[in-house]
């Protein structure tokens, strides 16, 4: 069983004891190590620089002038792998966590319910996060790229662009199809002919249209669009309350 680098962060002092004894009992009851690390604050977090996190527990209400949603943007450049779990007392604020990628949200009142199936996500995203996928660019270079880092792929004019949460994009020869079968399935969907988009880094699915991470806007045509909507279900089925 792998080791799993936890941080709990939350104001309140009773709460992190109850958190770190229930991960404490899971961990005798499933044979799962935690390595923890205990914060009061947003800020002594983001200080720290001795520990990668692989989850990061955040309570929404970080104190008077704290966000945990704010806390969980600045987490995803300062550790661009580790994961966020929303642990609150309010359930006003599930459409809020949108704004921000994070693996689940919780009410604190079924964290101990919810508890195995926020780790088994985990493990299944910590497994995805350690693919890569090696391209050849256009250019001749060849690149490893971390498959949870890839927002979209596009297929245009006999190419197919990549592009990443750095923001960087990377022409490759390959086509769409070619490419899906070397990525994470459960990770991707093609929304379009000429689209495939990483189902983590989705914002918004409307009608016809995806919003992503970065502001990024594709087509969702009626020919993908029953099975996306199903294969994103599924996603989201593994991280809902």
């Amino acid at each position: 069983m792998p080791t799993i680098r936890a941080v709990l962060c939350d104001d309140e002092s009773h709460w992190l004891n109850e958190e770190q004894h229930l991960l404490k009992t899971f961990s005798q009851n499933s044979g799962i190590t935690f390595d923890m690390r205990v914060f009061q604050s947003g800020e002594e977090l983001l200080s720290c620089a001795d520990f990668t996190p692989d989850v990061v527990f955040v309570d929404i209400e970080i104190g008077d002038d704290e966000s945990g949603i704010d806390l969980a943007q600045k987490l995803s450049q300062k550790w661009p792998s580790c994961q966020v779990v929303y642990v609150t007392n309010f359930l006003r604020y599930a459409p809020e966590v949108y704004v921000t990628e994070h693996l689940w949200f919780v009410l604190k009142d079924s964290f101990a319910e919810r508890l195995p199936s926020v780790i088994e996500s985990l493990l299944r995203q910590m497994e995805d996060g350690s693919k890569t996928i090696t391209i050849e660019t256009v250019s001749h270079e060849l690149l490893s790229l971390p498959c949870t880092q890839i927002v979209v792929l596009e297929r245009r004019a006999r190419v197919t662009s990549i592009t990443c949460v750095s923001g960087d994009t990377y022409v490759v020869s390959d086509r769409l199809v070619a490419l899906m079968e070397r990525l994470p399935q459960r990770i991707f969907a093609q929304c379009h002919g000429s689209f495939v988009v990483g189902l983590s880094h989705i914002r918004m699915v409307r009608h016809d249209t995806i919003l992503l991470d970065g502001d990024i806007e594709v087509p969702l045509s009626r020919r993908f669009a029953r099975g996306f909507r199903e294969r994103y279900l599924d996603w989201a089925d593994d991280h809902a309350l």
